[in-house]
């Protein structure tokens, strides 16, 4: 029997790799894989996965502390939450083939801890854009994902392993077993009423992603700046998001611009492909600016790291994450100065790659696991449990999951205060 075992993020969310993993789960089981997700969080009949195909895996796919790094939990809460995804797969055989796939820092030590349990492969995607700030724990367990990279373990690009192994290991793309392809299939061809009465101002840009980004609000106010150097034009900004968190700054820049118009289009899935004919350029990050481009769009990649724009996807650089070598960096309002009214890409040709169809990017990655060690072996598992008891992460993670209601009672006298 072929089981894949997803442990990854909140499909009680979306993003891009809740629309990759929709889709791969999909493929996988037309292939006769038995497919099981593993993701943080309670499930609440009130509250249905965005993604409405992710929903067959709600019932025993969410389990509350897989949000918390194994090792800052007491013993018996990691045993019962292996106990919990051991009990949904059910038995395995010897001769079972069992592949885990993690996609980031604290998911990986799970995946790492469930695969040692079941004798199975297990693979770490590298899907976040940073790897040293107070919410992640790779230096704290450096030598996991060293013995993960040296066993071609963990799937990512230069780029990635550079940050990830900063002070701790060289990296050269040599040592890379090649970079995996992904293809969230985020854009159809499919009719959306919002989207259809969008009409066209002099200048129509879109912001593709999540809402949480830490360059969402560098975007809305450099938009707000450019439309404020060309109040003879009407500006307007499309957004493919939940802007919530940043209602006031919203609601500032509309009021100290009149010739700027924000659309919130909400949450979209799939993206019509009409959208990009709504649009004169996109800003978006990673898969949704690889989307994007993929597709014809102009797209300005966003950079987490320095919440600026690295550039045009495919003239000024490859890469949707981060920063290279070819990277032009401004501001979002410059940027938008160079496409839409300097014009500098007007007679460039893009060379960003032509685009792979799911299957070939699946059986892509898949020829990537065959390059890794074929013996299997695993991270000691004393030394993965190694670690202080985080009490007061314990505590924010129970109140989030089983006491909402008080989490953002908190969060409003906070902001009150």
């Amino acid at each position: 029997m072929k089981k894949y075992i997803f442990i990854t993020y909140s499909i009680k969310r979306v993003g891009g790799v809740q629309c990759y993993v929709s889709a791969k789960t999909d493929y996988l089981e037309r292939c006769g894989w038995q497919v099981y997700v593993f993701c943080p969080g309670l499930h609440s009949p009130k509250y249905p996965c965005p993604i409405s195909s992710m929903n067959r895996y709600i019932n025993n796919g969410l389990i509350s502390w897989l949000g918390a790094p194994p090792f800052a939990l007491p013993s018996y809460l990691v045993r019962k939450t292996k106990e919990q995804m051991m009990n949904v797969i059910g038995g395995c055989n010897s001769d079972d083939e069992i592949i885990i796939e993690s996609h980031e820092d604290v998911y990986s030590q799970w995946g790492e801890l469930l695969a040692s349990e079941l004798g199975g492969r297990h693979y770490f995607y590298t899907m976040n854009e940073s790897f040293r700030n107070k919410d992640n724990y790779y230096e704290s367990k450096i030598d996991f994902y060293i013995f993960k990279f040296r066993r071609r373990e963990i799937l990512g690009t230069l780029s990635t392993f550079t940050r990830l192994f900063e002070g701790y290991l060289k990296v050269s793309k040599e040592d890379i077993v090649g970079e995996m392809w992904i293809d969230e299939s985020p854009i159809q061809d499919v009719y959306c009423e919002k989207v259809e009465n969008v009409i066209r101002l002099d200048y129509n840009i879109c912001y593709i992603g999540r809402g949480t980004k830490p360059y969402v609000p560098f975007i809305i106010s450099d938009v707000a700046k450019f439309a404020s150097m060309h109040k003879d034009k009407t500006v307007q900004l499309l957004t493919v998001s939940n802007l919530d968190p940043h209602r006031e700054l919203i609601n500032e820049v509309k009021e100290a611009n009149p010739n700027l118009h924000i659309i919130e289009l909400g949450f979209l899935h799939p993206i019509p492909q009409s959208l990009y004919t709504k649009v004169d350029v996109v800003i978006a990050g990673a898969g949704s600016a690889r989307h994007s481009c993929e597709i014809g769009a102009m797209t300005i990649v966003a950079d987490s790291e320095t919440c600026k724009s690295n550039g045009l996807l495919g003239y000024d650089t490859l890469d949707a994450v981060f920063q290279d070598k070819d990277s032009v960096v401004t501001d979002f309002c410059e940027a938008l100065e160079r496409v839409l009214v300097k014009k500098v890409y007007k007679d460039k040709m893009s060379r960003y790659p032509s685009k792979q169809s799911f299957e070939t990017s699946t059986l892509h990655n898949f020829s990537l696991y065959e390059k890794s060690e074929r013996q299997k072996a695993y991270y000691d598992t004393k030394k993965l449990l190694e670690g202080r008891i985080d009490w007061v992460l314990i505590l924010r993670r129970y109140l989030s999951d089983y006491h909402p209601h008080i989490v953002r009672f908190i969060k409003l006298f906070v902001k009150t205060i």
